[in-house]
């Protein structure tokens, strides 16, 4: 009897703590989000190794250059955990459901240009569950959070977390069709792309 009442009590504190519950969800998905962790570190760390070129039966050693090689954006990835990255892959996945690639990342770099804002938290967790007058996205309120992130929520949020943010450094966003908060439409307009508009 003491189990079951126990067992009750627990599923009542994770129907009233949605955080709570998208915790105790995200270990099931944390072994996908360390996969996925691995295998982008190890194709950067390919595009990283010097290379060898042969001219004239002399090698030489080519540093390769992948891209942009802002030493931020690189340091920036290491601090985060894999529960953070699956964290924002599903808030991502959530958030920009049938959204072009273009928003996807513009979502996760909302959430990277929070973290960096001394205005909001300064982790992923920290900024993804903020409750100031309600939770600050609706995945978080109606729990879709806890939803497995796919492929492309991952993706985004690795190039967001290579420095790429196709807003210009939005803070927030919003679609205007289903939102009518006057605060978020009163922000700086910055971009639209696709059915989302990002503010600062």
């Amino acid at each position: 009897m003491k189990k079951c009442l126990a067992v009750i009590l627990c599923f009542l504190f994770l129907l009233e703590n949605p955080a709570e519950a998208a915790i105790i969800e995200s270990n099931n998905n944390e072994s996908k989000a360390e996969n996925y962790i691995a295998i982008v570190a190890e194709k950067h760390d390919e595009e990283a190794n010097e290379e060898t070129d042969i001219k004239g039966g002399k090698q030489e050693e080519i540093k390769v250059k992948n891209g942009d090689s802002n030493t931020e954006n690189q340091e920036s990835k290491g601090q985060y955990s894999p529960e953070d990255i699956d964290l924002l892959a599903r808030l991502v996945n959530a958030e920009a459901k049938g959204e072009p690639f273009k928003g996807k990342i513009a979502v996760a770099a909302t959430v990277l240009n929070r973290v960096k804002d001394p205005r909001y938290p300064d982790t992923i967790p920290g900024v993804i569950y903020q409750y100031n007058h309600g939770y600050q996205y609706c995945p978080v309120r109606n729990g879709e959070i806890r939803r497995p992130a796919n492929e492309d929520a991952y993706r985004a949020v690795e190039a967001a977390l290579e420095g790429e943010d196709p807003t210009g450094g939005a803070l927030s966003f919003f679609n205007p069709a289903k939102s009518f908060n006057r605060w978020i439409r009163s922000r700086p307009y910055l971009i639209k792309i696709g059915n989302h508009i990002f503010v600062r």
